[in-house]
């Protein structure tokens, strides 16, 4: 065995409070240490071949037993790195559906075997491009008469409730409550959802969780289904099921996730043909501005890319068409759904955002545990600023040396920043004269403040330049 010293290695703050376990940094590979009262049991799992074949599921993420020791644990495993992590309130409907589509396989996988997961909460969910994983090992444990599912009241307030909000328009409402360490309460669907609607949901949910309960609690326990939707949590978390109803409800639960009626995503906007070549996305961009976009992702060959104001998802499909990783950032979850539904659909490898590049997720918690600041996670090699300099400097009011440094912060090496005119349209009646400052010249200036080289690229038949830069 290789022992690995502490001073070597760097703890990962998303595991900052597991009594179980610490994640740690090691030469550069994510690493997980178990205590010693849980490695016997975790040894287990890994010998008789159940975390190989959830791994194989794409349920879990990809986990292998080591040599390693680490002073003050008992096991020390290598975890396999998801590129890009993001959390459930930068996730789009869609998305965030898919994951706890995802938690509620892993839980229907694990019951089989006598085990079950002792944490509910989407923030051990991370999406390896358009895939879901779990990736939180330590919170598999044995089923026992006090854990043998997902109690009810933490299924609501960690899944239903924020699909529901996002559901009825609500949408920037969830995302600010799902960081909180509760998730969104009964109490906060209760202030915020109309009379009616709220009404409508609460009959037809309590409705379907008295018919099911009736048919899994014993005769003299089916008073406490219809006496509130409270009470109905409550009996979830604290009475146990017959030994052949615990997997009924995981499929009541699945049921429950399906029957939100999510806003429609569907689009031709983005062509469904898996077979758009580069070439042809490049057409789809126009000639010129297409081409030559194309040209210089094939000449860089970066590995990731980020593509800030994405849109509708162009410039995303055609840098992943190249082989590149992509993130794309969204101020609206209707488009984010649209893209990832597309990279889902043609299994591209694109992970879209609900984020606002002028706003980005901040760091949270004590030590960063609850949340690590987007521009560190989501750094990518290339970084795609188009059609982003008219928006940002008329409606958000920043300049030129803010809107820079922010895309320096995401940019590993390189950045292409499109020049193009202010839109009139966008405009007070005075016009551009507001912006004196908002030249090419100027610019260029400031990029090369933060990036070695900054070359100019005219589009030949349209107005803007782009600009390629590189540290």
């Amino acid at each position: 065995m290789s022992r690995i010293s502490h001073c070597q290695i760097e703890f990962h703050p998303h595991s900052y409070g597991d009594p179980d376990g610490r994640l740690f940094w090691w030469n550069g590979q994510l690493y997980r240490a178990i205590s010693p009262e849980r490695a016997p049991f975790f040894t287990k799992l890994f010998e008789d071949g159940t975390i190989r074949q959830l791994v194989e599921q794409g349920l879990l993420v990809g986990s292998e037993l080591t040599e390693f020791t680490l002073d003050g644990y008992g096991l020390v495993v290598h975890h396999q790195t998801v590129p890009f992590p993001s959390y459930p309130n930068e996730w789009s409907p869609v998305m965030f559906r898919d994951a706890a589509l995802a938690y509620i396989e892993l839980c229907q996988a694990l019951m089989p075997r006598g085990l079950v997961l002792k944490d509910s909460h989407p923030w051990n969910i991370l999406f390896d491009g358009y895939k879901p994983v779990y990736v939180d090992l330590t919170s598999i444990r044995p089923r026992t008469a006090e854990c043998e599912y997902p109690p009810y009241f933490k299924f609501c307030r960690y899944y239903l409730y924020p699909l529901i909000l996002m559901s009825q328009g609500k949408d920037r409402i969830a995302r600010y409550l799902m960081p909180e360490y509760e998730g969104i309460l009964e109490s906060d669907i209760l202030l915020l959802m109309s009379e009616g609607s709220l009404s409508e949901l609460i009959r037809s949910k309590m409705q379907r969780g008295k018919t099911f309960l009736r048919g899994v609690m014993p005769r003299r326990m089916s008073h406490l289904a219809g006496v509130s939707l409270k009470s109905v949590n409550s009996f979830f978390c604290q009475k146990r099921f017959a030994p052949s109803s615990p997997l009924r409800y995981l499929q009541y639960l699945r049921g429950e996730l399906e029957k939100i009626d999510l806003p429609s995503v569907r689009s031709n906007h983005l062509s469904n043909d898996p077979q758009l070549t580069a070439a042809g996305l490049a057409q789809n961009l126009g000639a010129a501005k297409g081409e030559a976009l194309r040209k210089i992702l094939s000449d860089l060959k970066p590995e990731s890319v980020l593509n800030i104001a994405a849109g509708a998802g162009w410039y995303s499909k055609l840098a992943s068409s190249l082989g590149s990783k992509v993130v794309s950032f969204n101020t609206n979850p209707l488009h984010a759904s649209r893209i990832y539904e597309y990279a889902r659909d043609n299994k591209l490898s694109i992970l879209p955002l609900v984020m606002d590049f002028t706003d980005p997720t901040p760091a949270r918690g004590l030590a960063s545990h609850s949340s690590i600041a987007a521009a560190e996670r989501l750094r990518c090699e290339l970084v795609l600023g188009l059609s982003l300099l008219p928006h940002v400097v008329v409606k958000i009011k920043l300049n030129f040396e803010q809107i820079v440094e922010g895309l320096a912060r995401f940019s590993k090496r390189s950045l292409i920043l499109e020049f193009a005119t202010l839109d009139s349209g966008e405009l007070s009646p005075s016009g551009a004269s507001q912006f004196p400052w908002y030249t090419l010249e100027n610019l260029t200036n400031i990029l090369r403040k933060h990036f070695r080289t900054v070359y100019i690229r005219q589009i030949d038949g349209a107005p803007g330049v782009l600009l390629e830069c590189a540290k």
